[in-house]
């Protein structure tokens, strides 16, 4: 039988066509791998600042060694040795804290934290309890050498409609009361600059003069009074803005309470009761300019007032400075990581963060000068009363 062939040019046409669908092929997966490689990229760029620790508690003495050995790790792993070389290694990690952007806690997990980075305790022995992944800016090489650099940062005036966000900044200390802004304050106003840069906030603060200071007063900014505030963000025409209001409760503990606006957004609040008064900056500004939507681990927020892990413990009848400071180093003695969380009239309150009630309970009973009395107060887990000697 004879075959019957196909025209030339249907032929051609078939071929031409699986050229085409050959070619389109091709260029959607190059695109395709282009994006990949994009993100990709990103994530790595993003994952290359920050560095899991794994810490025996969540207490300031180990959060601070997880800090050092942290950036000592994105210093070797990022920084190109040129930036360094004129502040050494060694003055750049006196301090890791002035470059830490934010940090989270997850609680350790031995399948996948084994063979993680850790802290000296827990490589000597002492029970690892907590993984704290420390983030750094992806800024971190030109930050240091701004920071090395002698140009002041904080006296310029940002002009009106620059995208700067107004810092109204309150602060009550040892009986005093005062504002962030002109000559006060200006290492608050550095600290709180790097950290708006490493978020994606330009702070700027007012200049304090003789008109700001008849428009605005520390205790306007304290109890949050708007018609001060708002006359203050008027001469600044500021559409964006941050009210902070610090208090120092005690040698280890801050409560502060913080208010971001910005043009087309829903106003973000915070409070916090924290350790130092770095802590609250850190967590403030990480809180407020988070999106919300976090993937990967679950964390907690290290000193987050909202967050209340731990366990409570309200003493009364401490009522001098030295019997706070006995009361204070006998129960950390108990606990480390234990913090003072409030003042109360007649008592106060702390927080251990390191072990449950009922051990917590055990250990308070081999102490004679605390005595257990019943709880009466909203919130309080255990209620001691302390001995004075």
């Amino acid at each position: 039988m004879k075959q019957v062939q196909a025209p030339k040019h249907i032929d051609f046409t078939i071929q031409l066509m699986t050229l085409v669908v050959a070619v389109v092929v091709f260029v959607v997966g190059v695109i395709a791998a282009a994006g990949f490689t994009a993100r990709d990229s990103h994530a790595q760029e993003v994952s290359d600042f920050v560095v899991e620790v794994v810490v025996a508690d969540p207490g300031n003495s180990q959060r601070s060694s997880a800090y050092w050995l942290a950036l000592d790790r994105v210093l070797s792993r990022n920084v190109p040795e040129g930036v360094i070389d004129g502040p050494t290694r060694r003055e750049i990690l006196r301090d890791p804290s002035r470059y830490v952007q934010s940090y989270r806690y997850r609680k350790f997990d031995v399948a996948l934290d084994g063979r993680r980075l850790s802290t000296r305790e827990v490589r000597e022995g002492a029970p690892a309890d907590s993984v704290i992944a420390v983030t750094f800016p992806a800024r971190l090489a030109s930050i240091i050498q701004q920071q090395n650099q002698p140009v002041e940062i904080v006296e310029e005036t940002v002009v009106a409609g620059s995208g700067s966000t107004l810092a109204l900044i309150a602060v009550e200390q040892d009986g005093q009361q005062f504002l962030i802004g002109g000559e006060r304050g200006k290492k608050f106003q550095s600290r709180m600059i790097q950290l708006g840069a490493a978020n994606y906030l330009t702070f700027e603060f007012p200049l304090m003069d003789a008109q700001d200071k008849q428009i605005l007063s520390p205790s306007n900014v304290l109890y949050n009074e708007s018609e001060q505030l708002d006359q203050i963000r008027e001469k600044y025409n500021s559409s964006s803005y941050l009210t902070g209001a610090l208090v120092r409760l005690s040698a280890d503990a801050w409560q502060s309470d913080w208010n971001l606006e910005r043009a087309g957004q829903p106003p973000r609040s915070v409070n916090l009761t924290t350790q130092s008064l770095d802590e609250a900056l850190i967590t403030a500004i990480t809180e407020l300019t988070s999106s919300g939507n976090q993937s990967g681990p679950s964390y907690l927020t290290g000193g987050s007032g909202f967050q209340r892990s731990g366990v409570a413990l309200r003493v009364e009848n401490i009522n001098s400075l030295a019997q706070y400071e006995l009361a204070l180093s006998l129960l950390q003695a108990i606990d480390p990581a234990l913090i003072t969380e409030s003042l109360e009239p007649g008592a106060t309150v702390f927080r251990a963060t390191a072990m449950d009630s009922t051990t917590l309970q055990q250990r308070l009973a081999r102490q004679p000068l605390f005595s257990p009395i019943a709880v009466d107060a909203v919130g309080a887990e255990l209620s001691y009363r302390f001995q004075s000697r």
